[in-house]
């Protein structure tokens, strides 16, 4: 599927002043009527509060979005919102195509909760700058949902794995949601990885707090280790974790450390259009491994696992590959 980093709906702002004033001067922005006087007084409004910036980076994101959108959908989208708008706030926005995206951006920021969406595909990696300046690195094959409001900001981690480095704000926590648990911090760095049958947070700086669905109590989790939630949403002991070995990565790297081989195959297999399979019934899941890779070429895998283990490899007709014992 394509990459979308388009909003989806936003919050009506008549009950919420920052969001309106934020609307306000990103459509004076826009407006072709913008002088160095504005800006100046722009900024100073920026600078007084970190609120200010945030609900203004996520005018921006959505403004980039619009842009990529064709002439005929922004002409069409921005429709309802110039026939409910006054005379005189039409002509400001004018009629070119930049200021219909511009209208399009306030008009959607005024009646809903933003949604982005930001995806990699198989052997992608990629690293996004989220609405209030934090930042989110996915990993191969993820996922991520941003719904940022004004009293807190939700990353909802469909699949896959992405380490986030949060900005600090006291007022508004940063929520990563999961599926079995979720991850809450105010400002550090972290990491999340979402399996089909567990999920793993891990922290390289600051401490974050974990909880499962079926927990009672969220755990802190601190830099250096990490926990698993199991598949009953239920999160384990924290644990002292290699991090620098689990984020190779960012680096283009696997790293495997005595791992046993399914959960090879499914690492590797994550960075490669076809899968990668276990012949069943053989008792190679067990197998151990200790090596590392490139994500770019994921084939010296399949290339040297035979001369590590009592394994054969099979290729198959639809590009896939399969592991039998020798």
């Amino acid at each position: 599927m394509p990459r979308t980093d388009s909003p989806l709906q936003v919050p009506d702002v008549s009950a919420d002043p920052v969001r309106h004033e934020a609307a306000r001067w990103f459509a004076r922005a826009h407006s072709g009527e913008w002088t160095a006087a504005a800006q100046a007084e722009r900024d100073a409004w920026l600078a007084a509060d970190p609120r200010h910036a945030a609900e203004y980076r996520m005018l921006e994101s959505i403004w980039h979005a619009a842009a990529n959108v064709p002439e005929e959908r922004l002409r069409a989208l921005t429709e309802e919102p110039r026939r409910a708008a006054r005379p005189a706030r039409r002509r400001a926005l004018g009629l070119g195509l930049c200021v219909l995206a511009a209208a399009i951006a306030v008009g959607l920021w005024q009646r809903a909760d933003p949604v982005l969406e930001y995806r990699t595909a198989a052997g992608e990696r990629r690293s996004v700058t989220l609405p209030d300046g934090s930042t989110a690195e996915l990993n191969s094959r993820s996922r991520i949902e941003v719904r940022f409001d004004g009293a807190r900001r939700l990353v909802l981690l469909q699949e896959g794995e992405a380490l986030f480095a949060v900005e600090k704000d006291a007022a508004r926590p940063f929520i990563v949601d999961a599926g079995l648990g979720n991850a809450k911090v105010t400002g550090t760095r972290f990491d999340v990885r979402r399996d089909p049958e567990q999920l793993r947070i891990m922290v390289e700086s600051g401490s974050v707090d974990v909880a499962g669905v079926k927990d009672q109590n969220a755990v802190p989790v601190t830099a250096g280790n990490a926990v698993r939630i199991d598949g009953s949403g239920r999160a384990g002991q924290v644990q002292a974790y290699p991090i620098a070995a689990a984020l190779a990565w960012r680096q283009g790297q696997i790293v495997f450390t005595d791992t046993d081989l399914a959960s090879a195959v499914r690492e590797v297999s994550r960075h490669r259009p076809q899968a990668i399979t276990l012949a069943p019934r053989q008792g190679l899941e067990t197998l151990r491994l200790t090596s590392v890779f490139q994500t770019t070429d994921t084939d010296a895998f399949l290339t040297a696992l035979p001369h590590i283990l009592p394994v054969a490899v099979r290729r198959l007709p639809d590009g896939q590959a399969e592991i039998v014992a020798r």
